[in-house]
């Protein structure tokens, strides 16, 4: 069982594009010979500047791909806005063992399509491909122009920058509202970036357009309840010294917490980390034979357990998903003892962190998930025994906020 429910969870984590959802989303493009087409574009949350997009004529219609040769502006509404323009584009290595010993950008002429972050009287734009982040400005329906960053080195491999994109921001943006103290701490960074041509914006008497919103993650409240199957792996060290691995019997018992779960802002909110505390138990007995002498032992255990992980959603549709879980935990004891012809120290309890791997369903506030939790110590303080906790995990649950 545990062998098919590992496998099951390996095939869905190679296989998990299948499921996410990634919204097609009303927009429009702008043809080469600036025929507009309204469309439904695949709005993918993109971290690099794409090269291609595919878009629906209807939301029921065919997928079909857009290049960059075939549109010169796409629009997704209220998220996302794309330009192709001609720039000066520094194609010098950002790798830090091939940085350049010139302080001044490669600048090539080249096509590219940029993001439009901010777009106003003075617009910003920005291209991100791993690690090439480049941002450019235009003034109203003039020429786009970069706003100029390099990161260089010296003989004895000492790390520069060039920050000239501060000098340009100072002598190409005059406002009384915004002092040289605030360009100082102003990063090349789309956030800093933002901030400045807002205000700019701003002073100029123009309300800006920010396309790329500032994301917020969510947290979400959950109650829980269901049973653990639970199993344990036991040896004793008996006074001859001998031996003898016991086979404890498998147990069902009642399990009830509660998770708290933050969603990560980025990824179309598919990632998101939890605790979720809740108490466990495991009463087995099991026997063995010492020197043609048949015993027993027993161990009974409870504690509240603390899992902290990650969760990775893929979505079915708005209400509705499948999601794979990964933890860390560690146990806070309640009650431990041990029983039968072989009794150990209450003081040998101490409980090893362990992991935990998970898969589920949710739909709506309402969710289902299976849960593994291989291996776990009991007795880490115990030279006479060793008790291995494995536990199967089926639990349901219901979101409060």
């Amino acid at each position: 069982m545990k062998n098919y429910y590992c496998v099951v969870l390996l095939f869905l984590m190679t296989t998990s594009g299948i499921f996410a959802q990634v919204n097609f989303e009303k927009g429009h493009f702008i043809t080469e010979s600036d025929q507009k087409i309204e469309c439904y574009i695949k709005n993918e949350d993109w971290n690099n500047t794409p090269s291609k997009f595919e878009y629906k004529e209807t939301l029921d219609g065919d997928v079909k791909v857009l290049r960059l040769g075939n549109f010169k502006t796409l629009v997704i509404d209220n998220a996302f806005k794309f330009e192709k323009h001609t720039v000066q584009f520094d194609d010098s290595s950002r790798a830090l063992n091939e940085l350049s010993f010139d302080r001044n950008p490669n600048f090539k002429e080249k096509t590219v399509l940029l993001n439009v972050l901010i777009e106003g009287k003075v617009t910003l734009l920005s291209y991100i491909d791993n690690e090439i982040r480049a941002y450019y400005y235009k003034k109203g329906t003039g020429k786009v122009a970069p706003l100029i960053y390099k990161v260089f080195t010296t003989e004895d491999r000492k790390i520069l920058y060039n920050t000239r994109y501060r000098q340009q921001l100072l002598t190409e943006f005059p406002c009384d509202a915004i002092t040289e103290n605030t360009i100082l701490k102003t990063d090349y960074s789309a956030g800093d970036l933002s901030s400045f041509f807002l205000k700019y914006n701003e002073c100029e008497g123009e309300t800006a357009i920010q396309y790329k919103k500032t994301k917020k993650g969510t947290f979400h409240g959950r109650v829980f309840g269901g049973f653990y199957n639970s199993s344990s792996d036991t040896e004793l060290e008996l006074p001859v010294l001998t031996r003898s691995g016991i086979d404890m019997e498998a147990a069902w018992a009642p399990t009830f917490g509660v998770e708290l779960e933050y969603v990560l802002p980025f990824n179309k909110n598919k990632w998101s980390v939890f605790i979720a505390p809740n108490y466990s138990s495991y009463e087995g007995e099991g026997s063995f034979f010492d020197l043609m002498v048949e015993r027993r032992f027993s161990v009974e255990y409870s504690a509240i357990q603390i899992p902290i992980g990650f969760r990775h959603s893929m979505f079915i549709n708005d209400n509705s998903k499948i999601f794979l879980s990964g933890a860390v935990l560690i146990d806070i004891p309640l009650t431990t003892g041990t029983g039968g012809n072989v009794t150990l120290p209450e003081g040998d309890f101490r409980t090893s962190a362990g992991t935990a791997i998970g898969i589920g369903y949710s739909y709506d506030k309402y969710s289902i998930e299976a849960r593994y939790l291989p291996n776990r110590e009991l007795l880490e303080r115990s030279t006479q025994a060793s008790v291995k906790l494995n536990q199967f995990s089926i639990t349901v649950g219901y979101t409060i906020f």
